[in-house]
């Protein structure tokens, strides 16, 4: 029997506004266990700077010397460990934020061009083949392709779970830790998008980076980078880069440079892919 129109829509008008009652409330409940978080005090940026105030966002400084944005109210290190665990950050953080959960991602990252992308950096800066070390792993997507042009792949993942679900679906080398509390080979690339400014301590990452990769090795790093202008940094990118239960830093170009410098390496070249996606291309020295 076919339904008019008009009663198709009033049958269907009951299941929408229970899938959108369903979907608010299942948003409450996610957000309110990131809220309850238990947070620590940060009143330095890493670079010892004093902090001024940032008139966009409350949880976050401005470093007074390095011009980074500071996350003043950083979750505790035991909380941190909870938060990127394999249910409450592959699944309810990503469905939190609108992102694909980890099943997902894989075919994300190849449709939106930036597997592609960093593939054609990778040909372009590092050596043809090698020892690859990415941390921040994720799914391993990237190391799957690396593997099937040459190079010997370990990635790292916080979380033991995470860590094994990824081994299991790739066949990848993949350790579980907080890097750079991981024992890994040296390298000749060294890999980590969207990871640094997540770390609590940035300097002990720049330099755990240098210690495994071989001189003349290669590092990729991808991270938001603020620029110059004083008005609100990322624009319509914002809400997304300040997110004070996952990012700790935000950086400018000079506070990363800074760490390049310290930790050994020598900056090639800054490359901006998209608005919060800028990547550095580091030679080990």
């Amino acid at each position: 029997m076919n339904l008019p129109r008009d009663t198709l829509d009033l049958l269907r008008a009951p299941r929408s506004l229970y899938r959108r009652i369903a979907r608010s409330a299942y948003k409450r409940l996610a957000e309110r266990q990131f809220r309850r978080m238990r947070r620590g005090h940060r009143d330095a940026c890493w670079c010892g700077g004093a902090l001024l105030p940032f008139k966009w966002h409350p949880s976050y400084g401005v470093c007074a010397s390095c011009r980074c944005y500071v996350n003043r109210r950083p979750p505790l290190s035991e909380e941190m460990s909870r938060l990127y665990s394999f249910d409450l950050y592959w699944h309810t953080r990503q469905q939190l934020k609108q992102h694909p959960t980890i099943e997902h991602r894989s075919a994300y990252d190849r449709s939106d061009g930036r597997l592609d992308y960093w593939l054609g950096l990778i040909q372009r800066y590092a050596p043809s083949q090698g020892t690859a070390v990415e941390v921040g792993c994720a799914h391993g997507v990237l190391l799957a392709e690396l593997r099937t042009r040459g190079y010997t792949c370990i990635g790292v993942e916080p979380d033991a779970r995470t860590a094994e679900w990824t081994r299991q679906r790739t066949g990848l080398d993949i350790r579980s830790g907080f890097f750079p509390q991981v024992d890994l080979p040296t390298c000749d690339l060294f890999l980590a998008f969207d990871v640094i400014e997540h770390s609590p301590d940035p300097e002990a990452f720049m330099i755990g980076a240098t210690k495994v990769t071989r001189r003349g090795g290669v590092a990729i790093v991808q991270t938001p980078i603020a620029g110059e202008d004083p008005d609100l940094p990322f624009g319509d990118m914002f809400e997304k880069v300040f997110d004070d239960v996952e990012h700790l830093y935000i950086f400018s170009e000079e506070s990363l440079h800074r760490l390049a410098e310290l930790a050994g390496f020598r900056l090639v070249t800054v490359d901006r892919w998209r608005s919060a996606h800028e990547i550095l291309i580091l030679e080990r020295r």
